[in-house]
This record gives C-alpha cells, structure tokens and sequence, in this order.
C-alpha cells in the first residue's frame, strides 16, 4: 500500500491572521474576506470589553478559509502569541498566512517598533509568511482627487516613503495589497482573488510543524533595547535643541 504524506491527502486550510494597531482595518478587512459585514465588530459597534482572538471560517473560490481577527496591539505580548494558538482551527493541516494591516500614510515609530516585536515573537520567517495589508484606501483616493490628482496610482505612494520604510517593506519581499473595505461586492471578488492567489505561491506555517516558539526573557531583553535605543535618540535630541538655545546655534 501507497504511503502519503498527510499535505498530499488532506487540504490545508488557509488560515489568515490579521495582525495590527488598533484602527489599523483588521477587523472590516476580515469582513471583505469573509464577505460578511458583520463576521467581526468595528469602530463604534465593537463591544467595549477587551477584545479577544475571534476566528470565522468561509469558503472562498472552493477553498475552506479561516479568518482569525485579533485585537488591536501597540506591545505585542507572549499572551497575544498565545491567544492566536487557541483559535486555530483544529480540523486537518493549517496554512498559516499573516496579513499585517498597514493604514495608508507614514508610519509612526510606535508602529515600526510592533513590526520589530513580531519579528521578536514568529522569527525572521515572519517575512515570508506576512503579506502587508495596506487600508483605508478610499480615503487615500480621495485625498489624492482633493489634490486634483486624477487617477491616483498607489505606487506612487510607495515612491514617496521615507527610504527607512522602504527597507522594513522590502524585508517582505514587497509583498502587499491595497484594500478598500467599503468597495462594492464585485470589487470584493476581484480583490479576494488577488489575495488568494498570493497566498497560494507562499508556504505558510503548518500546523503540522513546530510553530515558533517564543523565549520570553529574550523577547522582553530586545524590546527593552529596541525602546532604550529609542529614548537615547530622544535625549541627544532635546539635548541638541538645548544647547543651540544655550549657545544661540539656533
């Protein structure tokens, strides 16, 4: 009798998870995943107890897709790589694929240094397995027509990032998406189609394999560097503005 490795008999479940700062659009993008508006809470609707891990299974293009929603984050913790662990599903091999939800505009430092902890937490597999997410396209659009800027090209906005952000984006293989999570049902499948087929040329984790496992003390020892690089640029700064103001080096 034939053996089989369990890949070849058994089809994965594509499993996103929606990784961000709070008001990022994971919860609305999870919606034009799954279709449905009201798979997650949003904005003023979501309840203002603290926020769990929720996931939702659908089926997109006959693939079975699950959708995992986590909270919006600014220090990502043991607990968060946790609580994403319960709610994979449990039937049959997981492909495990990152969607980091990026809001359109310059990223602020709080928002490098997650980027920085997730790398802490999943390793520097976290790459390869994350397809940048950026939202809030409508409103980037129109911003761009009130410029009077016709027929606004998102690459062009990629053109004008800061060269530090370029680099973070290229450690992802510049590797992402635009999403307009209020554009119209036939946008929707144009848009999931795209998604569906990058996620298809990338791995994924496995349930199957060892998830990465996280050393705590090491993850709370490069953090602390991470923010005590931070406040060293900060005091040189305010230092800096001191003394010009001192010796008139204005």
């Amino acid at each position: 009798m034939a053996t089989y490795e369990i890949e070849e008999w058994v089809k994965p479940v594509n499993t996103f998870v929606l990784l961000g700062r709070p008001g990022s659009g994971k919860s609305r993008t999870g919606n034009t995943i799954t279709g449905c508006d009201k798979a997650f809470e949003f904005g003023f609707h979501a309840k203002r107890t603290p926020k769990k891990c929720e996931s939702k299974q659908t089926e997109i293009f006959e693939a079975e897709v699950c959708v995992i929603d986590t909270p919006g984050v600014s220090l990502f913790e043991k607990q968060d790589f946790e609580d994403i662990q319960s709610v994979l599903p449990e039937e049959g091999p997981s492909k495990i694929i990152f969607l980091l939800c990026v809001t359109i505009g310059r990223l602020t430092h709080d928002e490098l240094s997650l980027i920085n902890q997730y790398f802490i937490i999943f390793g520097d597999d976290f790459a390869d397995n994350t397809i940048i997410i950026f939202t809030h396209l409508d409103e980037w659009e129109s911003d761009m027509k009130d410029c009077n800027v016709e027929n606004p090209k998102f690459d062009s906005y990629l053109h004008t990032l800061p060269e530090q952000t370029k680099t973070i984006f290229r450690r992802f293989h510049n590797r992402y998406l635009p999403v307009n999570n209020k554009q119209k049902k036939s946008e929707v499948m144009q848009w999931t189609l795209k998604l569906m087929t990058i996620s298809n040329s990338m791995q994924g984790f496995n349930m199957f394999s060892n998830f990465p496992t996280v050393s705590y003390s090491s993850y709370l020892r490069d953090i602390a560097l991470s923010y005590s690089t931070y406040l060293r640029e900060m005091a040189f700064r305010c230092l800096r503005n001191i003394q010009g103001k001192v010796f008139g080096n204005d």
